[in-house]
């Protein structure tokens, strides 16, 4: 097996985007409110004071070829973190409680080498694209185990993202910062535009897909209008319905005081301070790049 590392710093290569989508997706809209009704709800006076917010953060630091006498193929060197951060918002106060660190090498073949800090994982596919989904479902995974561990802690567990894979965690939204795609048609849509900060839209079933129940929550700090400061949650839809709406009024009351501030962070509000503050941390336990790619490249040759 020859084995070659690629000179490029990996944050150069290619990184497409998937295509947005702006197909309406299958939607029952009628839990909460009829679209008849359908209009900006107001936060309720007291919600959750002990939330958890759990995010994780995924690096690419090599990407290498392997080279056997069926072929050439790809691999990704990759590290990835997983953490959870406690927030007192009765004193208010925050800690991370859980993080944690694993590396791996991804790639269809084995490549018959030790590289120390990056086991071997199996991926069916060669596309490079499915290397670093697999890499994505390993994060998935730690994020979900760093969750378990600590959800107990709190009122309300929030997961930066989708949730899917987390849906067992008690009292646990998904949430997620950016919109490649509508769920609703144009006269609803509306009532996203017309929502003011802490304000959210009623609840709504996504049933194509992974089913989930989902509502969006406009965040403080932005004009009230269009789709700016605006974020979408996530609840599983094995809870009732009634169990969601009481989640979409937790989210409503809690997460708004969290937003993070325009000149402290390019993705504010949407991007929440509690959240900002443990990727910065998750992104320094991920280690220094030029350590790691001088021991994978030693591992290859």
């Amino acid at each position: 097996m020859q084995i070659t590392v690629d000179a490029w710093d990996p944050s150069f290569a290619d990184n497409s985007e998937s295509p947005s989508r702006s197909s309406v997706a299958e939607v029952r809209t009628d839990v909460e409110l009829s679209a008849e009704q359908w209009a900006p709800i107001d936060a309720p006076a007291s919600g959750p004071t002990r939330l958890l917010l759990i995010d994780g953060v995924r690096r690419i630091d090599a990407r290498v070829e392997l080279l056997d006498e069926s072929g050439r193929w790809p691999g990704l060197c990759v590290s990835w973190a997983a953490g959870a951060v406690l927030c007192d918002l009765d004193r208010p106060a925050s800690a991370v409680t859980e993080a944690a660190v694993e590396r791996g090498l991804f790639a269809t073949v084995d490549p018959e080498a030790d590289f120390g800090r990056y086991p071997f994982h199996r991926v069916e596919a060669a596309d490079p694209a499915d290397l670093v989904a697999a890499s994505q479902m390993e994060m998935a995974r730690l994020e979900a185990k760093v969750a378990a561990q600590v959800a107990a802690e709190a009122e309300l567990a929030v997961l930066d993202g989708p949730l899917r894979g987390h849906k067992e965690l008690p009292n646990s939204v998904g949430y997620i910062k950016s919109h490649h795609r509508s769920y609703l048609r144009g006269d609803l849509n509306a009532v996203i535009e017309r929502l003011k900060p802490g304000q959210r839209t009623p609840v709504f079933h996504l049933m194509a897909g992974w089913p989930r129940y989902s509502w969006y929550l406009r965040l403080p700090g932005t004009r009230s209008r269009g789709w700016a400061g605006v974020a979408r949650l996530e609840a599983s839809d094995s809870l009732t319905e009634d169990e969601a709406v009481l989640l979409a009024d937790a989210t409503a009351q809690a997460l708004p005081p969290l937003g993070s501030a325009a000149h402290k962070d390019a993705r504010a509000p949407q991007n929440l301070t509690p959240i900002a503050g443990l990727e910065r941390r998750l992104k320094r336990m991920l280690g220094d790049t030029r350590l790691l790619l001088r021991g994978i490249r030693s591992a290859a040759y």
